[in-house]
């Protein structure tokens, strides 16, 4: 669907929603880094409420932090279950750091684990009591995996829905899309091509959970997808969003759930245009309601 929605009020409605939001940590939409904690049990700030968190990052290598790493955070009846896929052991990263520090060896990607879908690492505690830790991909994905593939998979499609639903309300929501147009290589002989538009995507639902989608490299594609709420719930100073962040996604099914939401923000989702065409008037009541039949008489009688 390649037809823009928009009216007069849902601009008014989403420029007010704007300036309600500048107040806000506004970093995706400004096109910013995002800060963030890997998740740690020991760090959760509570486990009073059953809730549930997924983090997912995948950056460039980098000696200071993991780059391919997801979690899924489940608290449950006062019990924590994480769950993460990319796992290295912190101390056999140490050592790695050392020795090229040591050896003055051109830096590489010392976090050697990259996500593939299959857990490698289960911690479960009870008011941070320790009940189970294992770090072994084959027994975690053997015991584990089918709950964590499912679990997240379900978790994720739950938000995507409800920011959807933000998007074929926008009339009323205030849903905020911004264009941004990315700069052409300038060098002599570069390829003559079609300027490309990052896309950043803001909404806020009636519970205060705030959603962003972004497409930061103009393909289409949405890489990068987070929901917050300030219901003071973290694990450590600036950890970042606490129910969802996926920090550009290079995962083929999680593209396939979030994929497509900067785009669909920007063009209308197939409800939108679905709801457009059911309700777009008939030729005969626009005739009737602007008095138009009376001048199409009169140029009848003129034949």
């Amino acid at each position: 669907m390649m037809t823009r929605m928009r009216s007069g009020r849902a601009i008014a409605l989403a420029t007010v929603l704007l300036v309600a939001l500048a107040a806000l940590p506004v970093y995706a939409y400004l096109g910013k880094s995002i800060d963030y904690l890997p998740m740690e049990v020991d760090a959760i700030s509570r486990y009073s409420e059953d809730r549930i968190a997924y983090q997912q990052i995948q950056t460039a290598p980098n000696l200071g932090s993991d780059d391919s790493l997801a979690s899924l955070l489940i608290i449950k009846d006062r019990k924590m279950y994480l769950l993460k896929d990319g796992y290295d052991d912190p101390r056999v990263v140490r050592t790695q750091q050392l020795l090229i520090e040591k050896e003055s060896a051109i830096v590489g990607d010392v976090w050697v684990t990259k996500i593939n879908g299959k857990p490698d690492y289960i911690r479960i505690t009870e008011r941070r009591i320790e009940l189970m830790k294992n770090f072994g991909e084959e027994f975690v994905s053997r015991q584990f995996g089918s709950f964590y593939t499912s679990v997240r998979n379900a978790f994720l499609s739950k938000h995507v829905q409800t920011f959807r639903q933000l998007m074929n309300d926008r009339a009323e929501s205030g849903l905020v899309v911004e264009r941004v147009p990315l700069p052409k290589p300038l060098y002599i002989g570069a390829p003559e091509e079609p300027t490309k538009y990052a896309t950043y995507v803001i909404g806020k639902t009636i519970d205060e959970k705030l959603y962003y989608a972004i497409d930061a490299d103009g393909d289409g594609v949405t890489e990068t997808f987070t929901v917050s709420i300030p219901d003071g719930f973290h694990w450590g100073y600036r950890s970042g969003p606490n129910i969802i962040l996926i920090l550009n996604n290079a995962d083929e099914e999680i593209k396939g759930i979030i994929g497509k939401l900067a785009h669909e923000a920007y063009y209308g989702t197939p409800d939108e245009e679905k709801n457009i065409i059911q309700t777009f008037p008939k030729d005969s009541e626009i005739i009737q309601e602007f008095n138009l039949d009376a001048a199409v008489r009169a140029a009848d009688t003129k034949k």
